[in-house]
């Protein structure tokens, strides 16, 4: 009986000129990858958009001029009052405040809407001093210039 002895397979050897294609061809494969890819991303995020926006500046001026009276009153403690019918109105003012401030303590605050406005009376009676009566426009959430008068009790 004739056994034929066992012989190792022929080991894969690829050819020189597979090798060689293969490595010439990656060369250029893998610069075009390292100068596209940048390129690709820029442009991905060099898309442009503008929007219209314009921008103008308002100073809010103070109310022009107000018809009232302050007066001190010396019923017992010394205190102050303001009434006024009318004031100036301030141009695109959406609101108005009022606030007496007395010498010492807290100030009285009246909100006020400047339109079709009726007969307003505030007091503050916290001694002898000086009584500051301020009235502020506001357009929206700004406040303008306060016209301010004083009279010291």
């Amino acid at each position: 009986m004739n056994v034929p002895q066992p012989t190792p397979a022929a080991s894969r050897v690829k050819p020189a000129w597979l090798t060689r294609l293969r490595g010439l061809l990656a060369v250029p494969v893998a610069v075009a990858l390292v100068l596209g890819a940048p390129g690709l991303a820029f442009a991905a995020f060099t898309a442009k958009t503008t929007a219209s926006l314009s921008v103008g500046t308002y100073k809010v001026p103070a109310p022009a001029s107000i018809n009232g009276t302050l007066q001190c009153n010396a019923h017992g403690q010394k205190s102050a009052a303001i009434t006024f019918t009318d004031f100036a109105d301030v141009d695109r003012a959406t609101g108005y405040t009022a606030t007496l401030t007395p010498p010492t303590g807290s100030p009285a605050v009246v909100p006020l809407t400047g339109q079709g406005q009726n007969e307003v009376t505030m007091t503050s009676s916290n001694g002898k001093g000086t009584y500051t009566f301020t009235l502020t426009a506001k357009v929206g959430s700004w406040t303008g210039a306060a016209l301010q008068q004083s009279v010291t009790c």
